[in-house]
């Protein structure tokens, strides 16, 4: 009887872990698939995320932080190959983002600030060290930049 039991009880456990692991772990560690989640970490093409850190390929999400591939991200902070980040604010280290700060190697950074080697970017601000300014053709308001061109001071 008590052997039943216990093959019983070990089938049932690997039962649920068999499910648990098809549909997707919805744990805060290295979540895979996560739908509609809040404070994940590590999360891979994950939809509707909010608070997530070290996120993959999330979409719609919030609040991502060292997070690869993401779009429509909010307050944002070293975000890579972010996609979509027009509506992103305090990018830090991404690329494509508008209104972001201290972004590095950005194309097209309207009303970006700090942005080195960056192009049409407007309203820029402490704008120095730029070894190539000719990037910085028809920006506007770059203060501290030497060797630009086109740039209003």
């Amino acid at each position: 009887m008590f052997a039943k039991t216990y093959f019983f009880i070990l089938v049932s456990v690997f039962m649920v872990s068999l499910i648990t692991l098809s549909a997707g772990s919805t744990d805060s560690d290295g979540n895979t698939n996560c739908v509609n989640c809040t404070g994940c970490t590590n999360c891979s093409n994950c939809i509707n995320c909010t608070n997530c850190h070290g996120c993959e390929s999330c979409s719609d999400s919030t609040n991502c932080h060292n997070s690869i591939n993401c779009a429509n991200c909010t307050d944002c902070k070293d975000c890579k190959n972010c996609n979509d980040c027009t509506a992103s604010g305090n990018c830090e280290g991404s690329r494509n983002c508008t209104t972001c700060t201290y972004c590095s190697n950005c194309a097209d950074c309207t009303s970006s600030r700090n942005c080195s080697d960056c192009a049409n970017c407007t309203a820029c601000k402490d704008c120095q060290g730029c070894s190539n300014c000719t990037t910085c053709t028809n920006s506007s308001n770059c203060k501290n930049r030497t060797g630009c061109t086109n740039c209003q001071c």
